[in-house]
């Protein structure tokens, strides 16, 4: 490998993988060290980490989406055993999930909004390039602080989609984890065609994307927020007879939210996989493009206000200096 990489903390554990930050000195300086998030699976075991790391691969450009260092990839022999390992960008804000939680369960509509657009660019890219992502969720969404300089104040956080190791080619041959059910990918966000028939295409992320918009206006679980403690026999079975018309039955607090965002989800939450918007669709929906401009307002009376209270200080300071000196004459 490129660089010899010193594990300095745990992140998490997914199905296929372990994740650790991880730090090496830079050659060129003694002083400067790079930060990483290296993903480690045994070697016998680790064709979802290969799969993850090409298909990186074949999507990088994309800001939306987690970077892989595909050519640093490497193995390394621990406590006995060979492990694989590939190299990626190291998200400082941890997961959408964490910050849900660390927002008390629930964020406001614009910030939803926001979030949203910056998923639907990245599917957007998914898409266009052939690949379904297959376990859209809240812990396969990395969050980065915005760089100080670009930080406007209103929102201080930008999302990358990650863990593409279920990823396949769109029209690809879908393998079902269930027996009975089909679905790939995480039970809680997958659509009824995924469950019931084993399809799984573009429009299953959609799905999947608005059970995740959900679950940031109205806190955990989203769509299926009142049946978190049934077993997933029970969750599939009514993921499966799921009815459009049942949003707000399913979700007493669906009507509280706005017209734009009842709609957006609507569209997304459509059993009719014909009608359910793409994300190039979605991207021009008024959730999206009203919040967008909405958000650039609050950003310009913020940055107004801070524009005059610098100008308020400077000459607040400078008529004090001016009266400290005229009173030193004195």
């Amino acid at each position: 490998m490129a660089a010899k990489w010193l594990r300095s903390k745990f992140l998490g554990a997914g199905t296929y993988g372990l994740v650790f930050r991880a730090e090496c000195v830079l050659p060129c300086s003694f002083n400067s060290t790079r930060t990483v998030a290296v993903k480690s699976s045994l070697l016998k075991s680790s064709w979802s980490l290969r799969l993850e790391r090409d298909v990186l691969y074949e999507l990088k450009g994309c800001k939306e989406i987690v970077h892989c260092f595909a050519e640093e990839d490497f193995n390394s022999i621990e406590c006995g055993k060979e492990f694989y390992n590939i190299v990626l960008e190291y998200a400082n804000g941890g997961t959408l999930g964490q910050l849900l939680k660390s927002s008390g369960g629930w964020m406001p509509e614009y910030e939803t909004s926001w979030y949203a657009c910056m998923l639907l660019k990245g599917l957007s890219h998914v898409h266009d390039r052939g690949f379904v992502h297959c376990d859209m969720k809240p812990d396969n969404v990395l969050v980065f602080d915005i760089p100080y300089g670009e930080c406007k104040g209103v929102l201080k956080y930008n999302l990358k989609l990650a863990d593409f190791g279920l990823a396949k080619k769109s029209g690809g041959v879908s393998c079902g984890a269930g027996q009975e059910y089909k679905n790939r990918g995480t039970l809680l966000y997958s659509s009824p065609e995924s469950v019931v028939f084993g399809v799984h295409e573009a429009a299953m992320d959609i799905w999947s994307l608005g059970c995740m918009v959900l679950e940031m206006i109205l806190g955990e679980g989203g769509l299926w927020s009142r049946f978190l403690d049934v077993d997933e026999q029970c969750l599939a079975e009514m993921i499966a007879n799921y009815e459009d018309d049942r949003l707000s039955l399913l979700l007493p607090k669906f009507d509280c939210m706005s017209v734009n965002a009842k709609d957006f989800l609507r569209r997304c939450l459509t059993t009719n996989v014909q009608k359910r918007w793409t994300a190039e669709q979605l991207l021009k929906h008024p959730f999206i493009t009203h919040n967008q401009n909405l958000l650039t307002k609050l950003e310009a009376q913020l940055a107004y206000k801070k524009m005059m209270k610098h100008q308020s200080s400077t000459q607040f300071g400078y008529s004090f200096r001016s009266s400290h000196i005229s009173l030193g004459v004195c």
